[in-house]
């Protein structure tokens, strides 16, 4: 029987990390108290400091980071003081741990069954058909539709909400006191999205589980947490609860934050102009594996138009085929059926060009080469430009995006994820581009910096009369962006409609799912939010 008196409280005091080439602290003099059973949220934006937090608990920062003062207590143990022996102990044990980027977490030459198995052998014994029957009853809790063919699965061949909802269950799987969560559910669409934080919120309520969560989603933060608790440049600026944070925000920096997330429609979708179309997609049909184990279609009779000048939101659940989609548009996965058509461009010269933007811009770049060579690299194989003038096209190219020229002589670590996606950004533009993919493109960022990143676009639609496809989970940026709806569910095309009838009236139960959603992900308190901008 649980006893909420026998789970520990984690106490972070005074905690100052430096970095071996800055001249000023990574984290500043940080305090918080996570305690039983308490839902602790800690939003900031991107490099404000909190994936740092988390690591410095677990101790396991970078090499070039070190902490420098304060103190880490989980119960009666001094982290900050701990033997490696004693930390691989509660690592996985009474300190849960879910990162934002599960497929880097994973062995990719092992499967997820064995992933899991091993913290249930390790923290409470169990081996054999024990330790089977607790995988697949973890994989079926977050949410996995066939638990043993997940156990089966390597991580690669995991979507990125699927490989997230495997990190959920490795990170739950020995009963932990303390999990600290990162960016848990910015690659998950509304619907799972809402059940893993019920998920977690059950083991909170259920086994007196302290949960620190790390996020940029202010939404969910409404919906769940007790304590909020605001960071910026290493410092924690703000703290309360959830409702006086939220609601009677005392700083600018958190005013910024909330209103950042407050996306409203734009206005921007007018009719899209329907002379012609850009895409054209014809019963498209990918499987993936053959034989026994081809399972069912990845796109299954996938029939779209995209017209020339719109603005396309592509909807679904994690694993849906989103991804797969753009991916076999652009020629990056063959098509087992089914045809898809690049229409003639405006002058009727050539096939429309079409460019993806991925999800994770740090994924984009070869980490070993300065980002002016990763962008040059396309245009180098066109014989009619000189260096020069590949040189001033890379610095338009940083003008469009509103980056400094100076940023190409950095690698891709010297640069934040904001910075970085707006880079992919001006690579997929240098090609010149009719049409861009953006799969998930803003998912990862923090809300001023997708804010950011969506006016961005929109101002590439207006001057460039790009047509965009936005791949995303996000119901807000749908509202705030796309003047039509594609709805994908296991593969299929369950829903094609205006933006404003399909939030009005979606047609398809998937569609009410998604729909009905994102209204509680946004929480009792938005109403406050909303009046104290």
């Amino acid at each position: 029987m649980w006893r909420r008196a026998s789970m520990p409280e984690l106490v972070v005091e005074d905690l100052t990390v430096h970095g071996e080439d800055t001249g000023h602290p990574i984290l500043a003099g940080v305090s918080l108290t996570v305690k039983p059973g308490e839902f602790v949220a800690l939003v900031g934006g991107s490099g404000s400091g909190k994936t740092i937090t988390a690591r410095s608990v677990l101790r396991l920062l970078p090499q070039q980071l070190r902490i420098e003062s304060g103190s880490i207590r989980l119960g009666s143990l001094d982290i900050t003081r701990a033997s490696e022996t004693e930390l691989n102990r509660i690592r996985g044990g009474q300190l849960g741990m879910l990162f934002q980027q599960p497929k880097k977490m994973f062995n990719p030459s092992k499967t997820i069954g064995a992933h899991l198995r091993e913290p249930l052998k390790l923290h409470s014994g169990l081996r054999g058909q024990a330790a089977k029957a607790k995988v697949l009853e973890l994989l079926a809790d977050v949410g996995f539709e066939d638990p043993q063919r997940g156990m089966r699965s390597y991580p690669h061949q995991l979507s990125g909400g699927m490989a997230q909802r495997a990190m959920t269950a490795m990170a739950l799987a020995a009963q932990p006191g303390i999990l600290l969560a990162d960016e848990p559910t910015s690659a998950l669409d509304k619907v799972l999205e809402q059940q893993i934080l019920e998920l977690l919120d059950r083991q909170r309520i259920q086994r007196g589980l302290g949960i620190l969560y790390i996020t940029h989603n202010l939404a969910s933060v409404a919906a769940f947490a007790d304590r909020v608790l605001v960071m910026n440049a290493g410092v924690i600026v703000e703290s309360g609860t959830t409702e006086a944070v939220l609601g009677s925000p005392k700083t600018a920096y958190t005013r910024k934050l909330l209103e950042a997330s407050n996306l409203a429609p734009t206005g921007i979708a007018g009719a899209p102009t329907r002379q012609r179309n850009a895409l054209t997609l014809n019963t498209v049909v990918k499987h993936f594996g053959s034989g026994k184990r081809r399972g069912r279609p990845a796109l299954d009779s996938i029939s779209l138009d995209v017209h020339h000048g719109e603005i396309l939101g592509v909807l679904g659940q994690s694993g849906s085929g989103k991804s797969t989609l753009a991916r076999a548009i652009v020629g990056l996965e063959g098509i087992s059926s089914g045809s898809i058509t690049r229409t003639l461009d405006a002058d009727g010269a050539g096939p429309t060009a079409v460019q993806l933007v991925f999800q994770e811009p740090h994924d984009s770049f070869d980490p070993r080469m300065t980002l002016r060579a990763s962008l040059e690299a396309p245009l180098r194989s066109r014989n009619d430009l000189t260096a020069v003038e590949r040189s001033r096209k890379l610095t338009a190219a940083m003008e469009e995006v509103e980056l400094d020229p100076d940023i190409l002589d950095r690698r891709p670590g010297q640069c934040s994820g904001g910075q970085l996606q707006r880079m992919t950004i001006a690579r997929a533009l240098l090609l010149e581009p009719e049409v861009l993919i953006c799969d998930e493109a803003t998912s990862a960022l923090d809300a001023v910096t997708q804010r950011t990143i969506l006016e961005l676009l929109q101002r590439l639609h207006r001057d460039r009369g790009l047509t965009l496809m936005i791949i995303t989970h996000d119901m807000d940026v749908v509202r705030h962006m796309c003047q039509r709806v594609a709805v994908l569910y296991q593969g299929c095309l369950v829903e094609l409609t205006d933006t404003d009838k399909f939030f009005a009236d979606p047609q398809h139960q998937h569609s009410q799912d998604l729909v009905s959603a994102a209204i509680p992900c946004r929480g009792l308190h938005l109403k406050k939010i909303r009046a104290a901008l």
